[in-house]
């Protein structure tokens, strides 16, 4: 198959980035530069998500080369979270918007989801729903309504005057108590202004819907007083369940093919995808080349909403289709680019024309568009195209036994050019965020960023990781602060008795429940962590529990990890929270927080900054407006340039 490259199709020269240098933050800190393809209906134009300017864009492009590429930048009161096609003539872009609000309980912080609607034809952007700002998520478009090219169908949660006697509870306090339940708007895609056409009634929690927008399946409590649910279709009970505890039943929708749900069982040996009737509730699993997918997630189609295959993650992304245009164009791709893993990522409507993304382990996407017509493979560009000709380290997965027994995958990225024979190396371990989360074998800026500077970095997958079968997983609940970091503790002497930890130390970096898991290596393996830096981390897992509603799904996240019943007292407690034993540190910390992140408030590592002042060598840097996700520019150069100075300090790699 011959490979060309679309002409046109990367960013404008007056748009690009400077070119790379031979600095680490500059090199590796880079906003990703290509991502997220997504194909118009007709297959003329190609979006993506871009950064020239340091942080998440997009760009368009034409395939036909009739019209200039376009730059849409996003304003900084918004952060970009995805884009896609309702139709030929507009773009929905997904953005989210942090905002501090006085409500009837007083001052809170939000992060508002929020859709602006692109015209192609004069660049003008609409805010979606605009006349129900109020409400905190407005990016549920449910239907792009094929037969009409002006609306789209939203539903939210949104003030309804006419039942202010719901007991629903409010999204902002002040703004209606009570009277806030599901509602569909038909929504103008040109001015954004917005038609009510149905309030659901206040026992109901989800609506599930076909391509068309009619109704097929809803969740509702029949009494709110009781943790009992049903999901109906019409007049029918498909299933009743208890919501207690870890949430073990999701809807994802309907297959449009075989008009049934798609639904997800977390139950013992039962787990796995279904179909289920919506005339008996009887499920059946999905099956695949004769083998059930198991614990998969659908790919589906953005047009039909039928389900065209099935993916799941090994480190690499991994996909399998049942669509026949797809699985051929699939196949094809794996032939053509037989050294990297391949994905469809999207398709115009009559699967002409397929954007795909191709990874090898350690090295930077690469994205293409294939033209199944004149069987061309086109060339979009690199994920970080300032890396194309620069050496990254290579990357392995590990496996260790830790000490009660449990297989744990360990990722490892060596210096450029090195092996393992090299060792030992300064050395850096590196937990990943979640807990729920898997760290792979692609491309990472951070990891790469210290191997280049000649460290070892070692991500375990500790118990409690997706991606490794539901027991795995469940062996993490209730020991956030327990033998997941045993996992950890176990990870380090591994790489000590391997002879790989120069001088039998690390320093301990991550962010998020890394961050958290960072500092409590710091109390649980302080012989041999030589430093540790928290990016928006955890300090106080209680403290961070506390401010969800007891009954809220994020609540329950984290509370099966946490397992806050697990403790009788406060001394017990004690024992899983840094900020509690501020006094017991003795080695250099680092803390480094965005002061926009509503995932871990900035305030849990301000309280640890406050704790530990005086008692150790501190170090804190603020990103500033940023949120949780370290996306843009400058929130990756400022982790890289301020821990990389802490470790030549500390724990230096020469």
């Amino acid at each position: 198959m011959r490979v060309v490259r679309y002409l046109g199709l990367l960013v404008p020269a007056a748009l690009s980035v400077m070119a790379a240098t031979a600095d680490t933050p500059d090199m590796f800190g880079r906003a990703t530069g290509l991502d997220a393809p997504s194909l118009s209906p007709s297959g003329q134009y190609l979006a993506v998500e871009c950064a020239p300017e340091g942080a998440p864009a997009v760009c368009i492009f034409d395939l036909l080369g009739k019209s200039e590429s376009r730059f849409i930048p996003i304003s900084a009161d918004y952060r970009l979270q995805g884009q896609y096609w309702p139709n030929n003539d507009y773009l929905i872009i997904n953005v989210s918007q942090f905002e501090s609000v006085q409500t009837g309980n007083g001052q809170k912080e939000y992060d508002f989801q929020r859709a602006l609607s692109y015209e192609l034809s004069s660049g003008e952007v609409s805010l979606l729903l605009r006349d129900e700002y109020g409400a905190l998520d407005t990016q549920s478009v449910v239907s792009v309504l094929p037969d009409d090219d002006r609306n789209v169908l939203i539903m939210t949660v949104a003030a309804n005057a006419a039942r202010s006697s719901s007991s629903l509870g409010s999204v902002i306090p002040d703004q209606g108590g009570t009277s806030w339940t599901l509602t569909t708007f038909k929504t103008n895609l040109k001015t954004g202004k917005s038609r009510r056409r149905d309030s659901f009634p206040p026992a109901v929690m989800s609506v599930w819907f076909d391509v068309e927008g009619n109704e097929v399946a809803r969740l509702v409590y029949p009494d709110k007083r009781t943790d009992q649910a049903e999901l109906r279709s019409g007049d029918r009970v498909l299933k009743s369940f208890n919501t207690t505890g870890v949430a073990e039943f999701h809807v994802y929708g309907l297959d449009a093919a075989t008009d049934k749900l798609v639904v997800f069982n977390d139950i013992g040996d039962k787990d796995g995808l279904y179909y289920m009737s919506r005339q008996t509730g009887e499920l059946e699993p999905i099956i695949l080349d004769g083998k059930e997918v198991g614990r998969a997630s659908s790919i589906r189609d953005s047009y039909t909403r039928s389900i065209v295959g099935f993916h799941y993650f090994d480190g690499l992304p991994v996909q399998y289709f049942i669509d026949p245009q797809l699985k051929a164009a699939h196949e094809a791709m794996k032939t053509a680019l037989p050294d990297k893993r391949v994905s469809l990522v999207s398709w115009n409507r009559d699967k002409t024309k397929i954007a795909v993304s191709a990874q090898s382990p350690g090295r930077p996407a690469d994205h293409y568009v294939f033209d199944r017509t004149s069987g061309q493979l086109g060339s979009v560009g690199s994920s970080a195209s300032h890396m194309v000709n620069q050496p990254t380290g290579t990357v392995t997965g590990l496996d260790i036994t830790t000490r009660d027994g449990l297989d744990v995958e360990v990722i490892a990225t060596l210096p450029p050019g090195k092996s393992m024979a090299d060792g030992p190396f300064p050395t850096i371990i590196m937990p990943h965020g979640g807990p729920e989360q898997r760290d792979g074998l692609g491309y990472d800026w951070w990891t790469q960023a210290y191997a280049a500077e000649g460290y070892l970095v070692l991500q375990p997958n500790f118990r409690g990781s997706s991606g490794y079968g539901q027991a795995f997983r469940n062996a993490g609940f209730g020991e956030f602060g327990g033998k997941m970091i045993d996992d950890i503790v176990d990870t380090g002497a591994w790489a000590v008795e391997q002879g790989l930890a120069k001088d039998r130390q690390y320093c301990v970096i991550g962010a998020s429940y890394g961050g958290y898991a960072a500092l409590m290596m710091g109390l649980r393996d302080a012989g041999r962590t030589a430093c540790v830096a928290s990016v928006n981390g955890v300090s106080d897992p209680f403290r961070l529990i506390a401010q969800y509603e007891v009954d809220s799904e994020t609540h329950e996240y984290w509370e099966r990890y946490i397992g806050s019943n697990r403790y009788s007292s406060d001394v017990e407690r004690n024992t899983v929270s840094p900020l509690q034993r501020a006094g017991e540190y003795d080695i250099p910390i680092m803390l480094i927080y965005g002061e926009e992140d509503l995932v871990v408030p900035a305030d849990q590592s301000l309280q640890m900054a406050r704790a530990l002042d005086g008692r150790v060598v501190l170090e804190t840097a603020s990103l500033g407006a940023e949120d949780h996700n370290l996306r843009t520019s400058d929130a990756r150069n400022t982790v890289l340039t301020r821990t990389l100075a802490f470790l030549d300090e500390n724990h230096p790699a020469r």
